[in-house]
């Protein structure tokens, strides 16, 4: 009986949580919020109830303890007013400066310039007092020494987080929108609701679709604009946004040039397997002709009538009287046939992780484990969904 009550009494207290909030600064309009407690909780249940984890030897882990900064018990990562998506901080009070450069260096960091360190897409900027953790390199220097310098706000982790290991915020005029983050056994969910669970069922829908298909009404349209940090006016009324992609694999040509002993011209004909998107976007619009007037303000349209706004050529547009339709040269792409609901599925495969990784090896390397991607929205019911392929180990202890 000494015992249970030992170890209620300590877990009483490990469960104890500083819930003030001193790292975000003025000026943020989204925040994660990381409960490590309850991180550490599930991890470890987690492993209790799988076995075959127990005496399995697992890779070199990153020591933060010896990272010679302080770990709070809710972990802040914030993102800037007018800043791109993947523009993320987190700010960290630095305990030991000899041992975080240190901890940098072990863990593949470069020195970039004095006290501001790199690996990937990871930027460090380290004072005597605190350090800014960025999870992108675009305009790190400027925003790092801007926060450093910055007054932060007073909250309240209450306020932002309940029963799950993490959430996000985001602070919109007079409102804070607040969404829970959930790790199952093979998949990670942010939603707005913790009950009634919507997704499941809708999601059985596109077990068909081959890589992408999206409908998006007005309203997810602009929030889609803000994530990529574009403002489209009030006055150009898009009412919807629908479309889908498959993916196909293709050989193409690469010639080149060379020159023999003789200085003759030598032409050398190789093949390369690319991996090409097909798609059909359409934008729905009461005036198509004013839409298409703006795209070509902003070089979304350029003389060609080429949709430049995706990073994919070419393709052509064409203006009908509701909708302007951007086509992909190649195979045809049937159109969304879903008038009013609100979502996004997007299916993984071994091309999409090519493409990907044409781009980014990283990129490619975060995606490679990902079954699907699932965003929908039903009236004030918002979900997304990260289904990674199965497995018996849960998704927390990989």
């Amino acid at each position: 009986m000494l015992v249970i009550a030992a170890v209620g009494a300590g877990y009483f207290f490990w469960s104890l949580k500083d819930r003030d909030l001193k790292m975000v600064p003025y000026g943020t309009d989204a925040l994660i919020l990381i409960d490590v407690k309850e991180v550490k909780e599930q991890y470890i249940f987690s492993w209790l109830k799988h076995p075959s984890q127990w005496f399995r030897k697992r890779g070199q882990k990153i020591q933060l303890k010896r990272a010679g900064v302080e770990i709070p018990d809710f972990i802040q990562i914030f993102h800037l007013k007018d800043t791109s998506f993947a523009q993320w901080y987190c700010v960290l009070k630095v305990k030991d400066r000899p041992a975080l450069v240190r901890f940098l260096t072990e863990n593949g960091f470069k020195t970039i310039q004095k006290n501001v360190y790199k690996k990937d897409e990871i930027s460090v900027k380290v004072s005597d007092a605190r350090c800014i953790f960025g999870f992108s390199n675009s305009e790190f220097d400027i925003k790092g020494e801007w926060i450093l310098k910055s007054k932060m706000q007073t909250l309240f982790a209450n306020n932002l987080i309940n029963n799950s290991v993490a959430s996000l915020s985001y602070f919109g005029p007079g409102k804070i929108h607040k969404f829970g983050i959930y790790i199952q056994d093979n998949s990670l969910e942010i939603k707005s609701k913790t009950v009634n669970d919507l997704s499941s069922a809708k999601i059985e829908k596109f077990q068909n679709v081959p890589f992408l298909q999206f409908r998006l009404d007005e309203k997810n349209v602009k929030i889609a604009a803000k994530i990529l940090n574009q403002n489209i006016p009030d006055s150009v009324k898009i009412n919807a946004v629908s479309g889908g992609s498959t993916l196909e694999e293709v050989n193409d040509k690469v010639v080149t040039y060379s020159y023999d002993e003789n200085f003759n011209e030598v032409e050398t004909v190789r093949y390369q397997k690319l991996v090409k998107p097909n798609y059909r976007i359409s934008f729905m619009s009461e005036d198509p002709l004013l839409l298409q007037t703006y795209f070509k303000k902003i070089q979304w349209i350029n003389p060609q009538n080429q949709f430049t706004a995706i990073p994919f050529q070419p393709n052509s547009t064409e203006i009908t009287s509701s909708q302007i339709i951007v086509t992909s040269v190649g195979k045809s792409v049937q159109p969304v046939s879903e008038p009013s609901a609100n979502y996004l599925f997007l299916r993984n495969s071994s091309l999409l992780t090519g493409l990907v990784g044409s781009f980014s090896r990283s990129a490619a390397a975060t995606v490679k484990d990902l079954d699907y991607l699932y965003y929908g929205n039903g009236a004030d019911y918002y979900t997304l969904k990260l289904k990674f392929k199965n497995s018996q180990t849960p998704l927390i202890l990989r």
